[in-house]
């Protein structure tokens, strides 16, 4: 288990089993990034939404394109530099136990700040 939880913005490599998933829930091992406030990563559980380079022809308000310029990789990350998509849609609770340590990447608060956007318009919050 890594020293420190972690935190609202960053992107760690996260597997989510096949099995643990129905319909069309995303699974496999990909990039997710933390939406949770920092607060509740004591309880070693985040929110996350789970990254794509799958570009959508048709636009959606609730997946949020992140520039690659608003992605700041670490240092040796076994991420790929190119835009992501944020699928707000696929929200999910996630335990730190599933994360790939360290983390890859993080994004910067106007990227977070969208995400937010397509959050609220998935869950319909003002």
């Amino acid at each position: 288990m890594p020293n420190s939880s972690p935190q609202r913005g960053e992107i760690y490599w996260v597997n989510v089993p096949r099995a643990h998933t129905v319909g069309t829930e995303q699974f496999k091992k990909r990039p997710w990034l933390i939406v949770s406030t920092n607060s509740i990563a004591q309880l070693q559980l985040v929110i996350g939404v789970p990254l794509t380079t799958k570009i959508q022809k048709r636009n959606r308000q609730f997946r949020i394109a992140i520039l690659q310029n608003d992605i700041i990789l670490e240092p040796n990350s076994t991420l790929e530099a190119c835009e992501r998509v944020a699928l707000t849609e696929q929200v999910r609770a996630l335990s730190v136990e599933r994360f790939d340590f360290p983390r890859v990447a993080r994004v910067t608060d106007s990227a977070i700040y969208a995400i937010e956007a397509g959050l609220k318009f998935v869950m319909e919050m003002d």
